[in-house]
């Protein structure tokens, strides 16, 4: 069954990870897609494999979604290709590890202009267009990050709490015109971000997996499982939550 038939979507940071997952599954259920990315090559390249595979109609562009120039000419290219926007799916992120002590101020405000105001712009920017149409989905990344301690993630955990507060704010404002607005709360998925980081050796890995009830980490597909299930008629009745999708990694700490 196609759940997302006949709709369309923003995904950002969509070149890679999470959201080239996000795309793919949206197209798989019938969505039609614009992806950006600041690697607009990657992103184009990744566009274009996800079309063939599921023939629908998936674009991707360069943009950085700390411009608010940026943010919407995204928004007005997918109003122009596809008439209107279903859902958007606010996934580009960045994470920076280092003990609070010996992070400098630069990362700081890079990861906080990535993490939270490029949610900030694009919600905003599709908010508008979403209460023009009558409705849509809004789904952000956050992370268990948001919701626990992690050490060496200071920045990063205060971007991901601050994308669950703004989330809940999004989602009291744009219910009344018919906007669910969820999040995702990623335990630590196997991406190539999460590998470059700290995800850097067998040893580390195995202490992350033991932390886990079902024994593994995540994978980008379990993430996107969960965006296609916010992002339909599915969770109609859902909106302000923060899903956890972590194998059960929040119930050790």
């Amino acid at each position: 069954m196609k759940l997302l038939e006949g709709k369309s979507a923003i995904v950002t940071g969509a070149a890679q990870g999470i959201g080239f997952a996000t795309a793919r599954e949206f197209a798989r259920h019938g969505c039609d897609v614009l992806g950006c990315d600041i690697c607009g090559d990657a992103m184009s390249s990744a566009a274009g494999k996800i079309a063939r595979e599921t023939g629908r109609t998936v674009v991707g562009v360069h943009a950085d979604v700390t411009k608010r120039l940026d943010v919407e000419a995204v928004v007005n290219r997918a109003i122009t290709l596809f008439g209107r926007i279903d859902i958007l799916m606010n996934n580009a992120g960045v994470l920076i590890h280092a003990p609070v002590l010996e992070m400098n101020e630069a990362d700081w405000d890079r990861l906080f202009a990535i993490n939270v105001k490029g949610i900030f712009l694009f919600a905003q920017a599709v908010g508008r267009q979403m209460v023009k149409q009558g409705g849509g989905r809004i789904i952000n990344m956050s992370s268990c990050s948001g919701k626990k301690a992690t050490t060496n993630e200071a920045a990063y955990c205060a971007t991901k709490a601050a994308i669950l507060g703004l989330n809940r704010v999004l989602a009291l404002e744009l219910g009344p015109h018919g906007i669910n607005v969820n999040a995702i709360c990623p335990g630590v998925t196997d991406t190539q971000m999460v590998r470059s980081t700290f995800l850097t050796s067998p040893e580390v890995e195995r202490e992350w997996i033991e932390k886990t009830a079902l024994k593994r980490l995540g994978t980008p597909e379990d993430q996107a499982r969960v965006a296609v299930f916010l992002a339909s008629e599915l969770s109609a009745h859902i909106t302000g939550e923060a899903l956890v999708v972590s194998a059960g990694e929040m119930m050790s700490q």
